[in-house]
């Protein structure tokens, strides 16, 4: 007797799926875990305040937006960190993604603004080695990381205003930018103590 078993494809369409689900779920998962290669207000200097002209190394302004990032994410559960480089500033972070940590950075150009704020204009983002749209994920940044209120993201324009004049509101000090250097890695600042 001649007995052949019938092939059942049902069973084999539903196995091809399920294992096509599970690359393809393994493939984002590890090109995303896979490491990365606005309003201005104007504020004027009265004739009697003291002002002193601060010039920064890159090292030094590291170091000053670390201790400020420590002080100001302390008690948050996600952290970044603002690195300058030789050519691009760069906002370093991770956050979740599919329950796994995924790291991302995006590079900005600074610029000095006309009221002596800073402008960061976004260049480049990489998020594991995912190819995702510059202006999603900062306004995904914008909705759900800790920012200082000085601080406003602008995703349409990929630009993220430092107002040292709002940062400098309520403080006994006034800043203000008054050069920034990337190829020289030379920042000065204007720092004003008004008269009372």
């Amino acid at each position: 007797m001649n007995s052949k078993k019938q092939v059942n494809w049902w069973k084999w369409a539903f196995i091809t799926l399920i294992l096509v689900i599970v690359v393809g779920c393994g493939v984002v998962l590890h090109r995303a875990t896979a490491p990365a290669p606005q309003a201005e207000m104007s504020q004027t200097t009265k004739a009697n305040d003291s002002s002193l002209m601060v010039e920064l190394n890159r090292k030094q302004v590291n170091a000053l937006s670390a201790n400020y990032l420590d002080n100001f994410l302390k008690d948050n559960k996600i952290k970044y960190k603002f690195i300058v480089g030789e050519k691009y500033a760069t906002l370093v972070g991770d956050t979740k993604f599919l329950g796994t940590k995924v790291r991302f950075a995006i590079n900005f150009i600074p610029e000095r603004t006309s009221q002596g704020n800073v402008l960061l204009r976004a260049k480049g983002l990489s998020v594991g080695r995912l190819n995702i749209p510059i202006k999603f994920v900062m306004g995904y940044i914008a909705k759900n990381y800790n920012i200082p209120e000085w601080v406003s993201i602008n995703p349409k324009k990929k630009t993220v205003l430092l107002d040292l004049n709002r940062y400098s509101k309520n403080r006994q000090l006034k800043y203000s930018a008054q050069e920034i250097n990337m190829q020289d890695g030379q920042f000065k600042f204007l720092i004003t103590v008004p008269e009372k």
